[in-house]
């Protein structure tokens, strides 16, 4: 019986209750067997990085306690469709694929993603809402790109209460710490990573 993969590319500096949150629902509401994360060591448009080890192992330590959550790390060093999708189909070879995908995401497929059409026909799309993102919004990008490709575009929108979260408030100290998994938390600060508040 083939599996079903969801597919969680980004940056992940760091890694948050949001991310965890839209896998966890993404499972559930698309019936897939796993998400696997796959940290990019070169993120799109984003000029400094923690690096990718880093990262990595806030994943891991954050989805320990989730059987159906992990992390890879793959060849390609940034997401795209001529590289990593034949990497995908070689690493999960007997799954079909689902490639989970925040709304702001999706509202630079009209004009960031090369090979877009090649992606589409191939996977299904879990869109995580983000907060300021509408359904009406989205859903008019996906026909948009539906009626220019000429086939079925098969996605799922996905909402979750922590969608106001982003990485960013995370680097800049702007959010709550505690909402964080402790070993996530314990290996920041083992490490000084990101903005950290002070010990009492």
């Amino acid at each position: 019986m083939e599996r079903r993969t969801g597919i969680y590319s980004g940056a992940f500096d760091p890694v948050h209750p949001g991310h965890i949150a839209f896998a966890e629902k993404a499972l559930r509401v698309c019936a897939l067997d796993e998400v696997v994360f796959l940290p990019e060591q070169k993120p799109r448009g984003k000029n400094q990085v923690t690096s990718i080890m880093h990262r990595l192992a806030l994943i891991e330590r954050a989805t320990e306690t989730i059987a159906d959550l992990r992390a890879v790390r793959l060849t390609s060093e940034q997401f795209s469709v001529k590289q990593t999708l034949p990497e995908l189909h070689q690493a999960f070879c007997n799954s079909h694929l689902t490639l989970l995908v925040g709304s702001d995401v999706v509202r630079t497929f009209l004009y960031r993603w090369e090979g877009l059409h090649t992606l589409l026909a191939d996977v299904a799309l879990a869109i995580g809402m983000r907060s300021g993102d509408t359904p009406d919004a989205v859903t008019a990008v996906m026909d948009q790109l539906t009626h220019a490709y000429g086939f079925p575009i098969h996605y799922t929108l996905i909402s979750t209460p922590e969608a106001d979260m982003a990485s960013s408030q995370f680097r800049n100290g702007t959010a709550d710490m505690s909402r964080l998994h402790p070993r996530v938390l314990a290996y920041m600060q083992k490490y000084q990573l990101y903005a950290q508040p002070p010990q009492v």
